[in-house]
């Protein structure tokens, strides 16, 4: 390999990473600051299921007739699973409304058990 071409093929290799990772950041505005954030994308989509199943479980814990309920929130691509135990039919379909009410949450699998 010549001496030029050793630099010339390390530019191009620089190159292709670099405009692949460029297509990995989506700008987003925070909701509590209005400002733009960037968040690295991740095959799947965007890389927020944690902030998803946070809001998701802040949201139960808002809800008066289901402050008192320990969930265990999960999320995967915007899909939310719901687990516990609830006193009511009532409790249950709430808990499900209030997940698919969260922003970010695309689908509710409601797990949840209604204690006999």
């Amino acid at each position: 390999m010549n001496t030029l071409a050793k630099p010339v093929l390390a530019l191009t290799a620089l190159l292709a990473l670099s405009s692949a990772l460029a297509g990995c950041e989506k700008d987003v505005i925070n909701e509590k600051t209005g400002m733009p954030e960037k968040r690295v994308m991740i095959e799947d989509g965007v890389a927020d299921d944690i902030e998803v199943s946070s809001a998701v479980q802040q949201a139960l814990q808002q809800e008066d007739k289901l402050r008192k309920f320990n969930f265990h929130v999960e999320t995967r691509k915007g899909d939310v699973t719901l687990k516990g135990e609830v006193d009511t039919e009532e409790q249950r379909m709430l808990a499900e409304q209030t997940a698919l009410n969260t922003a970010g949450a695309h689908a509710v699998n409601n797990e949840i058990k209604v204690r006999q």
